[in-house]
């Protein structure tokens, strides 16, 4: 990356005053490390490491200290460009203005709290995730950004801080390029977003050739291309926004095309802070990460994708909740225990109709006790949503809603991972389905991952197949994995390519209406 240098910054370094003796300072700076100035700071516990490191020496306000003085300055100016806000660090001192002998030293601690807050952002996100529920409470901490300061303000090293501590997945290389991209295309003078109407041909649609151009799939918006090239450059669209990739000018390709770049870009920053965020966690042995509006399910080894698993996910009416747990345990032969508001609104209303349905579907009925009851001597007529005395379980077999396998991990809305008899649906692309679980399609393959050791269970499973009647079997996890549920409309592939999905939840509708 090509950072450019201000001349105002070495004038400023060799003008002004404040350049005292380097043991003068160091004492000063020790002593004032101690007084309620360092509360301005927002990372005081690291700032104070920092110097500790480096016995108290002069960082930025000395005339040797000029040139990474101007690469800080050049690193913060280049923040949009990594997803980031140059506000974030300190923006009362950059540019840099005149400085007082007697605001020196906070402002020297400032300028060093800056370059740690920036490189805490660049390593491990500006923000954790929002979670429904949060049962991990994770916090990156695999890098330690005042040890990595000190080091990389040794001589020469600090130009090569961005090539050699910014994160280098696929994913996140093809999430920022693309951002790089929109950014450049909305910067340019008098950029506005185009709307694109449905049409049966792409010649001669100057809104779609201009809009494809914005979004990088043409060089020109005022090329004279071909039918077959315009169709070619929708289609690689099309795939972008996970649309079916045939070149036709319909409604739900318009609608992708037509939300704005702005509410693109803001996706692109939230999804290039959330990669950084998980970089720590994903160096560990094992993570699960599901993403909601893409159904997919990604699991790492050591910062290495292992499992590429499609998933349905909850509907709208039944969405399913963001969260982090830790997956404790496998469920051979699950019960499916019928969730109350599904037992009454859904399972009720048919059995009333017909006593007989529970039988046909495998259910038990369960008193307040537990205990199976005989369907025919239930009064279901009496029944209600708000007077409902029984649990219904579906019985083992192959027909059970939750397939061979439950993987368990706790949380207040009861979801969980879980294989499923319905494997046609996985075909689809909207795969919005469920109640709020989570449909595996490699429910077996991820299960042996969590019962590394004891993969036998996993194998027996699948050679004796599906039992009917048989009793569950509850296996402790011998590795327990992290699971995160997050809602991301941008997000990566198991290959690190970038693709659009559809806002499922509503999450982002205003800025995506065109």
């Amino acid at each position: 990356m090509y950072l450019r240098r201000k001349p105002i910054f070495f004038l400023f370094l060799l003008l002004h005053p404040v350049f005292i003796n380097a043991q003068f300072f160091a004492d000063r700076l020790k002593s004032f490390m101690s007084t309620a100035a360092v509360s301005a700071v927002q990372y005081p516990k690291e700032v104070k490491e920092f110097y500790e490191l480096n016995s108290y020496r002069f960082s930025w306000l000395e005339k040797q200290n000029a040139e990474q003085l101007a690469l800080l300055s050049d690193y913060i100016r280049s923040s949009p460009s990594l997803g980031l806000s140059a506000g974030d660090y300190h923006p009362e001192i950059f540019p840099i203005a005149a400085i007082h002998e007697n605001d020196s030293l906070l402002t020297e601690i400032s300028f060093t709290d800056a370059a740690i807050h920036f490189l805490h952002d660049l390593m491990m996100g500006n923000k954790a995730e929002p979670l429904s529920y949060d049962g991990l409470k994770y916090v990156p901490a695999c890098y330690n950004a005042a040890a990595l300061l000190n080091v990389y303000l040794s001589p020469g090293r600090f130009a090569n801080l961005l090539t050699d501590l910014e994160p280098k997945e696929a994913g996140y290389l093809a999430v920022k390029t693309k951002l790089n991209a929109w950014l450049k295309i909305t910067s340019a003078e008098k950029y506005e977003d185009v709307a694109v109407a449905v049409s049966k041909t792409l010649r001669g649609n100057k809104n779609g050739l201009t809009r494809l151009y914005q979004l990088g799939f043409v060089a020109s918006d005022t090329a004279s291309l071909s039918e077959p090239a315009l169709k070619a450059a929708l289609k690689e669209a099309q795939k972008m926004f996970s649309l079916l990739s045939d070149g036709e000018l319909r409604s739900t390709t318009v609608q992708a095309l037509n939300v704005p770049l702005a509410t693109r870009i803001a996706e692109l920053k939230n999804t290039l802070n959330t990669l950084r965020w998980l970089h720590c966690v994903k160096q560990e042995r094992h993570v699960a990460l599901v993403n909601i509006p893409s159904a997919t399910l990604l699991l790492y080894e050591h910062g290495k994708l292992v499992i590429e698993s499609r998933i349905i996910v909850g509907k709208k009416s039944t969405p399913t909740p963001t969260l982090s747990s830790t997956i404790t345990e496998v469920i051979l032969y699950p019960y499916w225990n019928v969730p109350y508001k599904i037992a009454t609104r859904e399972l009720l209303p048919a059995i009333k109709r017909n006593t007989g349905y529970i039988n046909a579907n495998n259910y038990q009925v369960l008193n307040s006790s537990g205990k199976v009851v005989d369907p025919y001597k239930v009064n279901w007529r009496s029944l209600s949503a708000g007077n409902f005395p029984y649990t219904i379980r579906q019985s083992t077999g192959c027909d059970n809603a939750l397939g061979l396998v439950k993987l368990n991990f706790y949380n207040p809305f009861s979801v969980y991972l879980h294989d499923t008899p319905g494997k046609s649906l996985f075909g689809l692309d909207r795969r919005y389905f469920s109640h709020g679980c989570m449909r595996l399609e490699k429910a077996m393959e991820l299960g042996r991952y969590v019962l590394t050791g004891n993969a036998v269970a996993i194998d027996t499973l699948t050679e004796k197949g599906c039992l009917k009647n048989q009793s569950p079997i509850t296996v402790p996890a011998t590795e327990k994995i992290p699971v995160f549920v997050l809602y991301h409309t941008a997000w990566i592939d198991g290959t690190g390519m970038l693709h659009f999905y559809e806002d499922v939840y509503n999450r982002f509708s205003p800025g995506r209406k065109p």
